[in-house]
């Protein structure tokens, strides 16, 4: 992409025309580039072939030892998790030394029955490098019993206790040996040789090959044909530095009349179909439908061939912009054009209306570049996304539909972050290079100011951020729960559900009551296996605890088919009540039982006020519900925010050039997120109210606009 700038710039200043009038053919002209391609052929090579593999093996190592044996864990309040094997937490509230407050802890692994623990207090230690974790209890009670022998339930009271709990399957196993994409080059060639002695002649071909015979099993010709397409993708991919050189010499030559964002546009677009084609080429090596050597240099081979095409095809145009005049005439100068708007006396002043001509092209030109940093922005996050996932989807042996269906359910949640930067972007650079091209000059020049000037801009900005106030809510929620039943199914997960259908844990609307059932038919409105468990809130101890093995939800309440019921009003075990066709007061609706529910990062704006409601109603700690609630009102208010801020920047900078705009845009947006996430995590924490936190961020960047705005000189 830089190169197709350059020969861009030459082309648009018609120094390539100057340049082949003085003799200086094209060829010439792309020695230098060549160089620069062939410098980057040589770096890339290094990084692919040593650095980034060996990189990545290290990165693998520190991650599995410090994050991702954490990060199955995390217990959010007010939440069912099910992430620990056989156990079912839940907590009301998590202090600021992280402690628990109100723990409800089913244990389903002893052969005795289910274990009920409530506790007032408690806390999970975890033991990475033991693969074991354990619950710290205080002040609570253990119920034990099989369900279907309520004779032999116990009640244990306790001060402290700890329990230990099987989380052996959440610690991924320290990876020792590398991956393919972990080897240098080196180590794939070694590797290559004892894979490729266990193949039979037909296998090694790569190609359609059939099944493996013989001592050779699938994994064996997988891996074979893994490590085959890694070493050419070593090769292939660094040499396509050169290649794109090749291209992007003509390509700037001939588009060079349309800017900077013109070419920027088809230097986006041919990554992006680089990619796109190597992405496919690595997948059907792998499946075998293509050879290794083929699937990887076959995008360099059609680059290639493009290049070629391109570069003797522009050699034959005449230069652009360069029509030399017939013999002994000169071209005819334009004629005058009148002046008109405020240079002529009695004439209404044009610039006044809106939109007016100056307020449509001053639009175009941001819509422009902020179409094309959005395009640009959320393509690259797509592509990262891609590729990072891309090794799971081959460990798993899926094909490339689901993850091409999961990165497109993504797009709303990079849309909506990556908004705020393009407008930001947007504003410095649409108004920088009219500064840079005398525009803003000619504007004042004609009376008028620059705070009108940008007034298409602000409206603009404001529109952005309206934008993204309905991708936060109308399509990144649902988008998201999409997302990741799809990568669930990926990595051959069960996926998290939030159907009534199964969602066998729910917290009673009063929130003094859990349910748990086995199965549920909302034809009939019949549950299997039901468990009621009322507490009190004040002191969560249990008062009552009933077990259905069928009962029906009817109006008023459940209609018990079997089972039983048992009141607690002390710490002595209490008597078991047996009945058969009884009926159990429910204050909840069959139609609480019926609806979907989600997380709190799932929820509209809307949802997410009343979800915070709710629990501040049982009196319960809101504070980090009030900050995410407040956040979602701030952050739509960025993108006009970062556009006000950009106004006197491109300005007092737009002279230095894009590129020095498109580095400011980095700096400001890599500001805004450090303070953000501070202010943040401050509200988290307590020491800032949840208003202040959530618009800490937007108050003080929108100030600094707001002044350094207000003292241009207009």
């Amino acid at each position: 992409p830089p190169l197709r700038s350059v020969t861009a710039r030459l082309s648009t200043d018609s120094e390539v025309v100057a340049f082949e009038t003085l003799g200086i053919g094209r060829g010439r002209l792309l020695r230098p580039f060549l160089l620069f391609g062939l410098a980057g052929w040589v770096v890339t090579s290094a990084l692919a072939m040593v650095a980034a593999p060996r990189a990545n093996f290290l990165w693998v190592q520190k991650m599995t030892r410090s994050v991702l044996a954490r990060a199955n864990v995390r217990i959010a309040p007010l939440e069912f998790n099910q992430s620990i094997p056989r156990t079912v937490l839940f907590i009301q509230n998590v202090d600021r030394d992280g402690s628990w407050d109100n723990v409800f802890a089913y244990l389903s692994g002893d052969s005795e029955g289910p274990r009920l623990i409530m506790a007032r207090k408690g806390r999970l230690h975890l033991y990475p490098e033991l693969k074991r974790a354990t619950l710290e209890l205080s002040d609570g009670a253990v119920h034990t019993g099989a369900l279907d022998r309520p004779g032999t339930c116990g009640l244990t009271t306790f001060g402290r206790l700890e329990e230990e709990v099987d989380v052996a399957g959440l610690f991924p196993a320290l990876i020792s040996t590398k991956r393919v994409r972990e080897k240098d080059i080196g180590e794939l060639f070694r590797d290559v040789k004892p894979l490729r002695a266990g193949l039979s002649g037909s296998e090694r071909g790569g190609g359609r090959s059939p099944a493996p015979t013989g001592g050779a099993s699938a994994a064996n010709l997988r891996t074979y044909r893994a490590h085959r397409i890694e070493i050419h993708k070593k090769f292939a991919l660094p040499f396509v530095c050169f290649l794109f050189v090749l291209a992007g010499f003509p390509l700037g030559l001939m588009t060079g009349r349309g800017g900077r964002t013109s070419g920027f546009s088809i230097s986006l677009a041919v990554i992006l179909l680089y990619y796109v084609l190597l992405t496919g080429g690595e997948k059907l090596a792998m499946d075998g439908a293509l050879s290794p050597w083929l699937g990887m240099w076959g995008p360099d081979l059609v680059l290639a061939v493009a290049g070629v095409w391109l570069l003797f095809g522009s050699g034959r145009r005449a230069p652009a912009g360069f029509r030399p005049a017939p013999e002994g005439r000169l071209p005819a100068l334009p004629a005058a054009v009148p002046v008109s708007g405020a240079a002529v006396p009695g004439r209404a002043r044009p610039f006044l209306r809106f939109p007016s001509t100056l307020d449509r092209y001053v639009s175009g030109r941001y819509l422009s570049v902020l179409g094309l940093v959005f395009a640009a922005l959320t393509a690259a996050s797509v592509i990262v996304t891609f590729f990072e996932r891309l090794d799971e989807v081959h460990a798993h042996g899926k094909p490339l539909g689901p993850l091409f269906a999961y990165t497109w359910f993504k797009v709303p949640e990079f849309a909506a972050s990556v908004l705020p930067a393009a407008a930001l972007m947007a504003a410095l650079l649409s108004l920088g290079l009219m500064a840079k091209a005398n525009e803003v000059t000619a504007a004042k020049a004609c009376g008028i100011s620059l705070y009108r000037l940008v007034v298409p801009v602000l409206l603009l900005g404001a529109a952005v951020s309206g934008a993204a106030f309905l991708v936060q809510e109308r399509l990144s929620p649902s988008a998201n729960v999409k997302a990741e039943r799809i990568w669930a199914g990926i990595v051959d997960l069960p996926p998290r559900s939030y159907s009534y259908l199964n969602r066998h844990w729910l917290l009673g609307g009063r929130k003094d009551r859990i349910y748990h059932y086995d199965y549920f038919d909302p034809r009939t409105s019949t549950f299997g296996r039901l468990q009621v468990f009322d507490f009190d809130p004040r002191r969560f101890v249990l008062t009552r605890r009933v077990f259905a093995e069928k009962a029906v939800l009817e109006e008023g309440g459940f209609r018990v088919l079997r089972g039983w019921s048992r009141s607690f009003s002390g710490r002595e075990m209490p008597a078991v009540s047996f009945e058969a066709d009884w009926s159990l007061p429910v204050a909840d609706g069959r139609g609480y039982f019926l609806r979907e529910s989600k997380e709190p990062a799932q929820m509209t704006y809307g949802e997410l006020k009343a979800y915070a409601g709710e629990v501040r109603a049982m009196g319960f700690e809101t504070t980090r519900l009030r900050v995410d609630l407040d956040g979602r009102a701030a952050f739509p208010f960025v993108s006009l925010i970062m556009t006000v801020l950009a106004v006197p920047f491109a300005f007092t900078m737009g002279r230095k050039g894009a590129l020095a705009g498109a580095g400011l845009s980095i700096v400001i947006a890599m500001a805004f997120w450090g303070t953000l996430s501070v202010f943040r995590s401050l509200g988290y924490t307590g020491v800032l109210p949840p208003f202040l936190s959530a618009w800490g961020a937007d108050l003080v960047f929108g100030l600094a606009g707001t002044i350094l705005f207000l003292r241009l000189r207009t």
